[in-house]
């Protein structure tokens, strides 16, 4: 195990001397390169951190105004009859919307739980098969400038819907 210890010690720095001799060998300077990447990284984050602040702002409104409780309450019939736990339906609507928020969900749901219990198999499974579509979208979209993203929106989140049923199916007793 110690062995493994060391070499991840050393892959980033021979990574990084790798492309710095690999650079020099070629004739290019690797420095001017590097700076020159720099920039772009920084101006790609100028570029998307507005979006990426919105987002956050609107996540966090969304779970201290109590939205999410509200509408969890007011789907709650359509969920019991459909068998549903409820106890995965917050994390099935945070899952596309924000990462950390649905991890925090879901620890919340296995220390409830447990990790074994149908709920926490399906919170799991909701969480490694969904994805955080709106988030995604929203930083991807605000990265290149696109303003039209109806037909992606759409799209994700009907897979996230679809992730979300199969985990119900998938572990139902």
């Amino acid at each position: 195990m110690k062995v493994v210890e060391y070499i991840s010690y050393l892959v980033l720095p021979m990574l990084i001397l790798t492309i710095i001799f690999y650079g020099e060998k070629k004739k290019i300077s690797t420095y001017d390169t590097f700076i020159e990447g720099t920039k772009e990284g920084f101006q790609v984050i100028t570029r998307i951190f507005p979006t990426m602040l919105s987002v956050v702002v609107a996540i966090n409104l969304f779970k201290i105004s109590g939205a999410m409780e509200l509408f969890v309450r007011c789907i709650s019939p359509i969920i019991t009859r459909l068998n549903v736990p409820g106890e995965v339906i917050p994390l099935g609507i945070m899952r596309s919307v924000s990462g950390g928020g649905a991890i925090a969900i879901l620890s919340d749901t296995l220390k409830e739980n447990g990790p074994d219990s149908m709920v926490g198999r399906i919170a799991s499974t909701i969480m490694g098969s969904s994805d955080t579509t709106l988030y995604v979208l929203a930083i991807y979209a605000g990265a290149v400038g696109i303003k039209k993203t109806r037909g992606a929106l759409w799209i994700g989140l009907t897979c996230d819907f679809i992730a979300f049923m199969v985990a119900i199916l998938l572990w139902q007793k």
